[in-house]
C-alpha cells in the first residue's frame, strides 16, 4: 500500500513503485533492513545499478505499508574495500 501523498513524492523524484517493491522484498527477503522497534517501522535500501533506493514501511497484516521514500547517487563503502 503506497498513499497518494508518497505515489507524488515518488513522482517527483522519480521513483517507479517496482524499485519500492524490490526494495522491500530485497529486505525481507535477506533480513537486511534497520528496525525502528519505537514505530515498528523498516528502513531498507537496495542499489541495483548507480542509484540506491530507500524504502520505510512497516507491515500490516498481510500489506506492507510505505511511509516514506528516496533515492540517492552515494556510494557507501565499508572501511577496508575497494
Amino acid at each position: 500500500h503506497i498513499p497518494e501523498e508518497i505515489e507524488r513524492l515518488m513522482e517527483e523524484r522519480r521513483i517507479l513503485r517496482d524499485d519500492v517493491q524490490k526494495t522491500i522484498h530485497h529486505a525481507e527477503t535477506t533480513g537486511e533492513k534497520f528496525i525502528n522497534p519505537s514505530t515498528d517501522r523498516s528502513l531498507a535500501s537496495l542499489r541495483p545499478d548507480r542509484v540506491t533506493y530507500w524504502a520505510e514501511y512497516s507491515l500490516v497484516g498481510e500489506d506492507y505499508h510505505v511511509h516514506s521514500t528516496y533515492s540517492h547517487r552515494m556510494e557507501m563503502k565499508r572501511k577496508g574495500t575497494p
